[in-house]
């Protein structure tokens, strides 16, 4: 049986001396995987579609195990990634992240918010700090373990982040301190979509502050210690 869907490379591993082992984010089929055969030696396929974060059109023959690539053609490489190892990091992150999404996850949307993402690191001047921000909160969202920006108590306007417990104002709670000015980018975030979620400013303060914060709830939800995280945190310190 034949399926035909586009597909982000999330992941790609060698497999024996000449296949590939991919691992991509569909709209249609969420994550799935697939086995690239004789990658490189099909002088008639780009070997580029199996490379990370490429985005192309597959047709795939689905077998008794695993997909199998019978083609595959490339909408878009992001080659500006390449040229700035900072955003190509993020861009790891980014992958790492949504490899992490849940079965029930609205893979659609996951696939235009990691689209998005990376063409704005690729292809803009966009400030990456608030790429991350954006792409972050989104991933919480669609994965449904984003909380109401309003206190979880009483309604009232927030003053702390409680992890476990919600956001909450003042009087109702403990977390991590939260600023007005960084409730209203959440807010911002939550309620636009396409770049116009994007188009937001920070004081540097701020945007180093909720950052750290959103990676930490991110970890926090999956789980999961992001070795991409910490590189791009130490290009950051370095670069």
């Amino acid at each position: 049986m034949e399926v035909s869907t586009d597909g982000i490379v999330l992941k790609a591993r060698p497999y024996g001396e000449r296949d590939m082992i991919l691992t991509l984010l569909t709209p249609e089929h969420g994550r799935i995987t697939v086995l690239a055969r004789s990658v490189g030696k099909n002088k008639k396929q780009s070997v580029l579609y199996a490379q990370n974060f490429v985005f192309s059109h597959f047709v795939l023959f689905k077998g008794k195990g695993m997909y199998v690539v019978n083609s595959a053609d490339v909408h878009e490489a992001f080659y500006g990634l390449r040229q700035d190892l900072s955003r190509l990091a993020l861009a790891q992150y980014f992958v790492d992240v949504a490899a992490k999404s849940g079965a029930e996850t609205d893979a659609a949307a996951l696939c235009s918010l990691l689209l998005n993402s990376l063409y704005l690191l690729s292809s803009t001047d966009l400030d990456e700090r608030l790429i991350k921000l954006v792409y972050e909160t989104k991933y919480c969202i669609i994965e449904g373990v984003f909380p109401e920006v309003t206190c979880a108590r009483c309604g009232k306007q927030p003053a702390k982040w409680s992890f476990r417990d919600g956001f909450c104002c003042e009087e109702c709670g403990n977390g991590y301190p939260i600023t007005q000015g960084m409730i209203s980018a959440l807010r911002h975030i939550s309620q636009n979509e396409g770049k116009k979620a994007y188009l937001f400013s920070m004081n540097d303060d701020s945007v180093h502050y909720l950052s750290k914060l959103l990676s930490d709830y991110v970890s926090f939800v999956t789980d999961t210690d992001f070795l991409s995280l910490e590189y791009y945190r130490s290009l950051r310190i370095t670069l």
